[in-house]
């Protein structure tokens, strides 16, 4: 495929734009969702649901071998999608049988033997997951962002309208898995729904050299993938293992804020910079400086939200979730901070698979995984704190270690890189001032305060830009004409 008319910033903004619609509406729902479930559900119930999902998750990571991602990078051909559709159906199918059989195994792993079940209803969410990969992609590699932002808000229309419907039968724990699986398959068949016309069915068509060379990009990057979400989701593990499922619990909802606001938004840039940065990976010039916007927005985005997130946390728990959740008030304000802290690293692994070389992110992830385990087994002693304490420190120390492997591999000097980041990190510094100042205030309401905070530390980090980096802020202004 051809560049893009209009530049990689226009592009990049655009799906940007459309994949950050999808976010909105479908992560709305679902945090209407999870407050409602909040509320009916006991902090234990919905840690045995976060218990059977961390698992679910590692294998739905590897359920399409990375072929969706291999799709993206190679050149467009039917026998390549067809081969690609046919390695994620057998691979889904197989961890799909493999997650009910080892039901019983993984509840005794966490020691919760009301696990087994959620599992066994999860195993449909895999098999789904592989199927809806290849269309997917094909969306993405195409760069069809405003058609793909349709799938997530059927995805959490379906999972919210089931959860719900469960929970208010009185099924607990089980309304979040069936709603988890009926999303899934509601994902994949909206993917497949969308291209329709293009619909790589005929499997008895394909090349055994496009097996192979679908294989030889996707399972490195499967590995890699599986690598950062043993990263992401090593907490919950442990926690389970150590706290048991009450403790889960408190920590999995003290999560939710940060990760739907911050942590998810970064997953939607993701797949839209990873075509792009696909579309210049001979054009070093052009990648450095995609790259570098994508540094510059996303730390900007991130830590200002993160930070604002910390702020506010003794606030918004009791006010969204109930009084009945604030053991994760403090967890909260650390998990806030963690999500700021992976904005500055944001971007690496994307570089990475674009140039071809996903065996950095394994190797940089290990290293990562390596150190984070024992890290966080430790701090397990300070309880769901402890936890997310350490999280936040490991997260600070490896932001800066990505950025620096990636400015390696492009050729981008340090100075560069900070200044991609200085309007991040004085933002960030203007919305705790703003913050803080507000919250010494006397106690308004929950509401107010929350609001009155929100209005005061946008304002602040406007006048930041505006008056700080111009620069900056004339070119947001001019994406946003653009669009």
């Amino acid at each position: 495929m051809t560049n893009v008319a209009g530049g990689l910033a226009r592009v990049g903004f655009r799906g940007a734009v459309w994949q950050g619609l999808a976010l909105i509406s479908g992560k709305g729902i679902v945090l209407l969702t999870t407050i409602v479930l909040a509320r009916l559900l006991s902090p234990e119930q919905y840690g045995l649901v976060a218990a059977a999902l961390v698992l679910m998750a590692y294998m739905e990571t590897i359920a399409d071998a990375g072929v969706a991602q291999a799709l993206v990078y190679l050149p467009a051909s039917g026998v390549a999608a067809r081969s690609a559709l046919l390695v994620s159906v057998v691979l889904g199918a197989g961890l799909a049988v493999l997650a009910i059989i080892a039901a019983p195994w993984i509840g005794g792993l966490f020691q919760l033997p009301d696990v087994e079940p959620l599992v066994r209803v999860l195993a449909i969410s895999l098999l789904a997951t592989a199927l809806g990969a290849v269309p997917e992609a094909l969306l993405r590699r195409d760069l069809q962002f405003k058609k793909l932002a349709v799938a997530p808000v059927c995805r959490a229309l379906t999972t919210g309208a089931v959860s719900l419907t469960l929970a208010f039968a009185g099924y607990g724990a089980f309304s979040l898995a069936a709603g988890t699986a009926s999303g899934s398959v509601a994902y994949a068949a909206t993917c497949w729904f969308l291209i329709r016309r293009e619909a790589p069915w005929q499997l008895w068509r394909v090349a055994k050299d496009a097996i192979r060379a679908t294989l030889k990009f996707g399972v490195p990057v499967a590995g890699s993938n599986l690598l950062a979400r043993l990263i992401f989701d090593i907490d919950y593990v442990i926690i389970a293992s150590v706290l048991g499922a009450q403790a889960l619990g408190y920590y999995t909802l003290a999560f939710r804020l940060p990760e739907a606001l911050i942590i998810n938004v970064f997953f939607v840039l993701s797949t839209v910079l990873f075509p792009l940065y696909t579309q210049v990976q001979d054009q070093p010039g052009r990648l450095r400086e995609g790259y570098l916007k994508g540094v510059r927005i996303q730390s900007l985005y991130g830590m200002t939200s993160g930070v604002g997130l910390a702020v506010l946390a003794p606030v918004i728990v009791p006010l969204v979730f109930g009084s009945k959740w604030t053991d994760s008030v403090v967890p909260l304000v650390f998990l806030s901070l963690y999500a700021a802290a992976r904005s500055l690293g944001a971007g690496a692994n994307d570089v990475y698979k674009a140039i071809g070389r996903p065996g950095l992110s394994i190797a940089f992830s290990s290293v990562r995984l390596a150190v984070l385990v024992p890290v966080l087994i430790l701090s397990t002693q300070w309880g769901i704190v402890g936890v997310a304490c350490a999280q936040m420190a490991t997260a600070v120390l490896f932001a800066f270690g990505m950025q620096a492997v990636a400015a390696r591999v492009l050729g981008i000097g340090a100075r560069a890189l900070f200044r991609a980041i200085l309007p991040a990190l004085a933002c960030s510094l203007a919305v705790v001032l703003a913050g803080l100042e507000i919250l010494l205030l006397p106690y308004l309401g929950g509401l107010p305060t929350a609001a009155l905070v929100l209005v005061t530390a946008v304002a602040a980090v406007y006048l930041v830009l505006r008056l700080g980096f111009a620069s900056l802020h004339d070119e947001l202004v001019v994406l946003l004409r653009r669009r």
